[in-house]
């Protein structure tokens, strides 16, 4: 008896819920279709989408040694645990080495999930360069809605460096979160509006996706085009994109979820990598200043709340490490989307899979991080000196 009461308000418990946060149904649902808990690198059929063609498609170059060397068995093995879905090393803009697990291989587009905050990057530094912006400008001077108390001293570096202080909650394990809702729910535009400043700017480092999303707010504003519309227009074609890219949208005809969900194939997500190590030029079109790549890449000297000691660890939108000697920058998905750059060894090492490793409360990395990083520096070291 007592156990047919406690189901049926189990029940009418599961019924308020979705009724009152109605993404929970469609997060309920896909877990069921699927057989698997949260985000996953597959499912960009499961939203609506906007298309970013690759209207200039020029491959990559292969390297002299291109695949003649392989992963050693304790690398391998580190990639199958992880579940690994390619692995590319590209060496002075020709690659190396590359290896697809099926039913993965070259033309398959997957989600980059933070990996595209990095993109937006990208296309805020070209608003920077031709002058459509300064990262000193208040958000407010672009988002009327930010001219109100604390939320007006928010700059567009704020957003980017991870410190504007307002209440976005990031929990990747919490179906409740503010980043939960963003991903599975219709109406980005509106958890943004509702955010409230908890502090002011400038005084932590938190990560928080909803700064990149106000930040695509921004560019619709400058320009009147979407993120995914500036970036078919302005940096696929530029980069020479070899694959047709995908922006995931909170509804047909909405918003894109910039802090995530941008499909690609591994091999054009290393040109954002090189075009970073190119200093922002491609060819012979300069997209973004050097001035804006090298504050990008260098660590606003903020309190990390996560690791509760000064960031040394990310920058605006990209995370950057010392290993072995070597500094190196990337870009980083939840689920181990990876894009990680070496300007003194002219490498770009582009790692796609299932699963990452827990960050780390010790230094804001995850470990698997040197995993990939070692991998690449083995394929790397094998070429003939």
């Amino acid at each position: 008896m007592y156990g047919w009461l406690i189901l049926i308000f189990l029940m009418l418990i599961l019924i308020w819920l979705v009724r009152a946060r109605p993404f929970l149904w469609r997060s309920i649902r896909m877990a069921y279709h699927s057989g698997r808990l949260g985000p996953a690198i597959d499912e960009m059929e499961q939203f609506s989408n906007k298309k970013i063609s690759a209207s200039n498609p020029v491959p990559w170059q292969h390297h002299p040694y291109y695949n003649q060397f392989t992963l050693s068995s304790d690398h391998r093995s580190k990639q199958q645990r992880l579940r690994t879905t390619s692995f590319i090393v590209i060496h002075k803009e020709q690659i190396l080495f590359e290896e697809y697990w099926e039913p993965f291989t070259a033309a398959t587009p997957t989600n980059s999930f933070s990996v595209a905050k990095s993109i937006v990057n990208v296309l805020i530094g070209m608003l920077e360069k031709e002058g459509s912006l300064r990262l000193s400008d208040p958000v407010a001077r672009f988002l009327p809605s930010f001219d109100d108390d604390i939320k007006r001293t928010i700059t567009v570096q704020h957003l980017l460096s991870m410190s504007s202080g307002l209440s976005w909650s990031e929990s990747e394990g919490s179906i409740f979160s503010d980043n939960a809702e963003a991903y599975y729910g219709t109406d980005t535009e509106a958890i943004i509006h509702r955010l409230r400043a908890k502090r002011p700017p400038g005084q932590v480092f938190r990560y928080a996706s909803g700064n990149t999303q106000i930040l695509a707010l921004l560019i619709r504003e400058i320009t009147g085009k979407s993120v995914a519309d500036l970036a078919a227009e302005r940096l696929w074609p530029v980069i020479e994109a070899e694959h047709d890219a995908y922006w995931n949208l909170d509804r047909p005809g909405g918003l894109e979820k910039a802090f995530c969900c941008y499909y690609a194939v591994p091999r054009d997500f290393a040109r954002i990598g090189q075009l970073f190590l190119n200093q922002g030029r491609w060819g012979a079109e300069q997209l973004v200043n050097p001035d804006f790549i090298q504050t990008s890449l260098t660590p606003v000297p903020l309190h990390d709340i996560w690791i509760n000691k000064t960031n040394v660890h990310y920058g605006l939108h990209w995370w950057v490490v010392n290993h072995q000697g070597h500094d190196y920058f990337y870009a980083r998905g939840i689920r181990g989307q990876y894009v990680i750059c070496s300007r003194d060894l002219s490498l770009v090492i582009v790692r796609m899979g299932h699963k990452r490793n827990p960050v780390s409360r010790i230094d804001g990395h995850s470990p698997d991080l040197f995993d990939h990083i070692n991998a690449g520096l083995e394929i790397f070291r094998s070429i003939p000196q």
